[in-house]
């Protein structure tokens, strides 16, 4: 019994390091999910389903989210959570930041400061903004340093 909660520890940690879905799939958007997690399940047994791409082991202390095949998963880069965008007043990700949750085109003066990075938590492209149009774009799961674009807008 202890190797079989070794490897699903270990499983765990892997899944730590793997990408976190954007969005949770269900088996309608990917067949092959069900069939995965029921394969966890029969290998590391024990285990609970506890959503539709998540088993989890000893009443949650160990957690295994199965990513849908064939989609980008958005995951957190720097201090910008899964799922949002986040301007900082800093370089390299650091001083205040505003954080965005929708991807509507959004002015980033409650910042108080020139935005001088993004970071794109998502699974698309961010946008910047100056006056005069679109100065550059951040890919998804990516950061950039924007201290000489002037940015007064982001979007998606």
């Amino acid at each position: 019994m202890l190797p079989r909660i070794a490897a699903a520890a270990l499983i765990a940690a892997a899944v730590v390091l793997a990408p976190v879905p954007a969005v949770a799939a269900t088996a309608s958007e990917d067949p092959g999910l069900q069939q995965r997690i029921d394969a966890v399940l029969a290998e590391f047994p024990g285990g609970t389903q506890t959503g539709p791409d998540e088993v989890s082991w000893q009443d949650g202390a160990v957690v295994l989210t199965l990513e849908s095949e064939g989609q980008l998963a958005a995951r957190s880069v720097g201090s910008c959570a899964t799922g949002t965008h986040c301007v900082y007043s800093g370089s390299g990700l650091s001083g205040s930041k505003l954080t965005f949750s929708t991807c509507s085109t959004q002015s980033v003066a409650p910042l108080g400061a020139p935005v001088a990075s993004i970071a794109n938590a998502r699974s698309v492209v961010v946008r910047a903004y100056n006056s005069i149009g679109v100065v550059g774009s951040v890919s998804a799961n990516g950061s950039a340093s924007t201290s000489s674009w002037g940015v007064t807008k982001v979007g998606c």
